[in-house]
């Protein structure tokens, strides 16, 4: 289950897709500072080192199918073909990095939506989850198979698939009324830890337990999918704090899932403003990025930030404006 947002006011993930006159590719990544041309297939080929700032521009031209995965090629002739070179740049606004937030995710989705829009091909939604998909085994970063659907779809959404190699993941709109939407957007917060982390190796462990059989996580992983779906339950019926109460079990399940997904630093924050708020979760893998709270009715973002300050002083620890994305 998860939501759009816009971060700070604006949307935060962008990306360019430009023809150029040269026959060549260039790269940018704009919040990085860093730039590169590109004079040879192989050289976008080789993009499985998650550490290499080009990685994700490449694993989107050949998931798009205009670099081919392995055989040879010939980058001018694709690109005398194609009518020119292509520049293909990239910029997340002011998201730190290991957020939790599924940025990296999202940020491939965008690549591959404006990559068809200069093509002049039509995508749906579903085609373009599935592309993302094979970026991420492209790039061998280990990703999950749903966070581009945050950033993809407007909403809140329950995201579903059934086992198996072939992910055929299913979206359903939730659908909440204005008042529920109101008290969501005045009730929600999101709390920036200062810390960053890596779901690479989170995620390493969480998989390591469930293929290892280890019941904790076994049974954590059963009962989230059943508090996913009560909580579709209560917010389609505008119960918002019966939903928050539910973000508590499902933290509980998380801790449980990996003890990994907390620390000294979150249970801190947590603790801080425990009498400001109804319900606590992480965002993506835990161990640092950001945390949602449901802050009791009545209690603003002021306060919640004036809280927090008062403890953390210029830490880094802080409360985000958000705005959800309904449509």
């Amino acid at each position: 289950l998860n939501a759009a947002m816009k971060l700070r006011g604006i949307y935060p993930v962008q990306i360019t897709v430009k023809r150029l006159d040269e026959l060549h590719v260039e790269f940018e990544s704009k919040d990085i500072g860093v730039y590169t041309t590109v004079d040879s297939a192989a050289e976008i080929q080789d993009c499985h080192n998650p550490y290499d700032s080009f990685a994700l521009h490449k694993a989107a031209l050949i998931a798009c199918g205009i670099i081919p995965v392995r055989e040879e090629a010939d980058l001018q002739e694709i690109l005398k073909r194609m009518g020119g070179g292509i520049y293909l740049s990239t910029q997340v606004y002011g998201v730190p990095k290991g957020s939790g937030l599924g940025t990296s995710s999202i940020l491939s989705g965008a690549c591959v939506k404006g990559i068809f829009e200069f093509l002049g091909q039509e995508r749906t939604d579903a085609e373009i989850y599935d592309v993302v998909l094979g970026m991420e085994q492209i790039m061998s970063t280990g990703g999950g198979w749903q966070d581009q659907v945050g950033g993809v779809t407007a909403g809140v959404k329950m995201i579903t698939t059934e086992p198996g190699i072939n992910q055929v993941i299913q979206v359903e709109n939730v659908v909440l009324s204005e008042a529920t939407k109101k008290e969501l957007q005045e009730r929600f917060a999101l709390i920036y830890t200062g810390q960053r982390r890596l779901a690479r190796n989170l995620l390493r462990d969480v998989v390591g337990g469930y293929i290892g059989g280890r019941k904790e996580s076994i049974d954590a992983l059963d009962q989230m999918q059943r508090t996913a779906a009560l909580m579709q339950f209560e917010l389609e019926r505008g119960n918002v704090d019966r939903f928050a109460a539910l973000l508590n079990e499902h933290w509980e399940l998380s801790k449980q899932l990996d003890a990994g997904s907390t620390n000294t630093c979150i249970d801190q924050i947590f603790l801080a403003c425990e009498d400001l708020v109804d319900g606590q979760f992480i965002s993506g893998a835990g161990g640092g990025g950001f945390l949602q709270v449901i802050m009791k009715k009545g209690v603003t973002r002021e306060q919640l930030h004036q809280r927090l300050y008062s403890i953390f002083q210029d830490s880094g620890v802080d409360v985000w404006d958000t705005e959800f994305i309904w449509e």
